[in-house]
């Protein structure tokens, strides 16, 4: 499983948590702990991709000299 899935899977979590937590008080800090597990997903796998873009721009380039 990589970091990604991995984030996701604890943002899941999280709203499991929610739904099962009898303290209403917490309900609230586990949907923002979700929350913020989702945008960690996010910010990675655009990251990612970005890695990807660059390694791929450079292949490229190395292949036109």
């Amino acid at each position: 499983m990589d970091s990604i899935e991995l984030y996701r899977e604890q943002a899941h979590n999280c709203l499991l948590q929610a739904t099962v937590d009898e303290n209403e008080n917490d309900k609230p800090l586990w949907v923002t702990l979700a929350q913020s597990w989702l945008q960690l997903a996010e910010d990675a796998d655009r990251i990612s991709s970005d890695v990807r873009n660059a390694e791929l721009e450079r292949a490229v380039e190395a292949a036109l000299i």
